[in-house]
C-alpha cells in the first residue's frame, strides 16, 4: 500500500488511461489469438499490434493475448470485457 493509504481507499484509473494492459485468456484454437485481436481492435482501434504478445499455456490447451490500449472509460472496459466473454472463447480477461 502507498504512504497515507488506507485499506479502504480505491485506487482510481484516470481516463483516458493509455498502455491499459489486458490479458486475455481461453482455449487454444487456430483462430483464437486472432480473434481476440479482432474484437479487441473493434472496439479499442487504437490497439498497437507491436506491443500484442500471445502465449501458450505450459501445456499448450490455452492461451493468453496480452495486450495493451487506451482505455476511454469504465463503461469502455465493461464493453470490452462483455464483448470477449460473450463469445464463449475466452475463460477469463485480467
Amino acid at each position: 500500500m502507498a504512504p497515507n493509504q488506507t485499506a479502504t481507499d480505491e485506487v482510481k484509473i484516470v481516463f483516458p488511461c493509455d498502455n491499459y494492459s489486458l490479458r486475455i485468456v481461453g482455449r487454444k484454437t487456430d483462430d483464437y489469438s486472432a480473434w481476440v485481436i479482432a474484437c479487441v481492435k473493434d472496439l479499442a482501434p487504437d490497439l498497437e499490434m507491436e506491443k500484442v504478445q500471445v502465449v501458450d499455456s505450459r501445456n499448450g490447451s490455452f492461451q493468453s493475448v496480452r495486450l495493451a490500449i487506451c482505455a476511454q472509460s469504465e463503461e469502455h472496459l465493461s464493453t470490452i470485457h462483455k464483448a470477449l466473454m460473450a463469445s464463449g472463447k475466452v475463460q477469463m480477461v485480467i
